[in-house]
């Protein structure tokens, strides 16, 4: 705050989706920005990151693949719960919605310029031209990104249709334009079977 002179904190804090009522209540000034990705991408990117970690620390694909299997269904169900947290906060209306703006994904990489105008709003920050010009060259740069990641779902045991299933709620709340699987409504229990 002092380096930028400015009495506004930006933190990304991803572990704090779980624990936004508690968060919000602590804090009853905040706005919060929610990244809906779609989670086909998302989980395998997380086990990725915490398995690439494992594995210079401890080497994780040494393990007994016992052990890996163990381990990876565990973070898998980590992963969903994470998203299952923050859906049954919304829905229940423990998160203010007023509070909290939805940046779906796939609208900020095609449509990045409009994404700003609500996330702006949003925080209630009104766009100098210096800022409008950053977001009008932000957006060209979005709409022609193409990612490298690629992941591979088979080495973390995953399968796509398994993903969209365990995550219909996630799909049906946030993301609905995207193919979830098909699924009774509702929200699947905790640790649903993979």
């Amino acid at each position: 705050m002092v380096a930028h002179d400015t009495d506004r904190v930006v933190a990304k804090l991803f572990s704090l989706g779980p624990r936004l009522p508690a968060f919000m209540g602590r804090f009853p000034d905040a706005s919060i920005l929610y990244m809906a990705r779609d989670p086909i991408d998302i989980i395998p990117s997380g086990m990725s990151l915490v398995t690439g970690v494992l594995d210079r620390a401890f080497g994780f694909w040494s393990l007994p693949p016992d052990v890996q299997r163990r381990y990876l269904d565990r973070l898998y169900a980590a992963f969903v719960e994470l998203l299952r947290r923050f859906y049954l906060d919304w829905d229940s209306g423990a998160i203010p919605h007023d509070r909290v703006y939805i940046v779906r994904y796939d609208r900020m990489m095609a449509d990045f310029e409009t994404v700003m105008d609500e996330l702006l709003a949003h925080i209630g920050h009104p766009p100098d031209e210096a800022l409008l010009q950053t977001i009008a060259k932000r957006g060209e740069k979005q709409r022609a990104y193409k990612s490298g990641h690629k992941y591979d779902l088979e080495k973390f045991g995953l399968d796509a249709e398994q993903i969209r299933s365990d995550c219909a709620f996630f799909y049906d709340a946030f993301l609905p334009e995207l193919p979830a699987a098909s699924h009774p409504p509702g929200c699947p229990p905790a640790g649903a079977s993979r």
